[in-house]
């Protein structure tokens, strides 16, 4: 029996390490790749979460000035919109297998608290990108010599939205299943 018993806790352990090992590398990649600034901490996340922006008034290292939405051709502005929204969608999605994998666990140890504010971190920096990318969408579409149709783009923020949206379920499941898992421990 104890065999069989040590074989089940190896493969929970390593959903939950999965789990929060993609959520760290999604969230490393948001901001590697420019979607997202690397705050400062805590109180930068809060600073962001609470107002939208961080304290750099002038937003010169926002997503939108770092792909040029006010001086580079609009259609290579949206193009790299468009790219950087089905990465950070597909990421997401990845991110998210992972936690209905985790969700699927049957269990004593299922779903620990690291793995619920891991999946919610990863949450957070993928509403920042949409954000950043949808700033970056007004700010070329504001331009003069903007001309180009932005359904496309539209349609595909409109996916990483839905995305988005799942995901926000995904991780009320994951902290539901938590708490049923803590609640039946004590």
């Amino acid at each position: 029996m104890v065999p069989g018993e040590a074989l089940v806790q190896a493969g929970l352990s390593q959903n939950q390490s999965s789990l929060r090992t993609a959520s760290s590398e999604y969230c490393d990649k948001a901001v590697d790749a420019g979607w997202v600034k690397s705050n400062s901490g805590l109180a930068g996340l809060a600073n962001t979460l609470i107002n939208g922006i961080t304290n750099d008034p002038a937003h010169a290292d926002s997503y939108a000035a770092r792909i040029g939405a006010g001086t580079e051709a609009p259609a290579l502005v949206l193009a790299r919109i468009v790219s950087d929204s089905q990465a950070a969608r597909a990421g997401l999605s990845d991110v998210s297998r992972e936690a209905h994998t985790l969700l699927q666990d049957s269990g004593a140890h299922t779903a620990t608290r690291a793995d619920v504010m891991s999946y919610e971190r990863a949450l957070v920096r993928a509403q920042m990108a949409y954000r950043s990318f949808q700033s970056a969408l007004g700010e070329v579409s504001a331009r003069s010599d903007m001309d180009i149709d932005t359904a496309p783009v539209d349609k595909e923020l409109s996916a990483f939205e839905d995305v988005i949206d799942n995901a926000r379920q995904t991780a009320d499941d994951l902290a539901d299943k938590y708490a049923s898992v803590s609640s039946a421990k004590s």
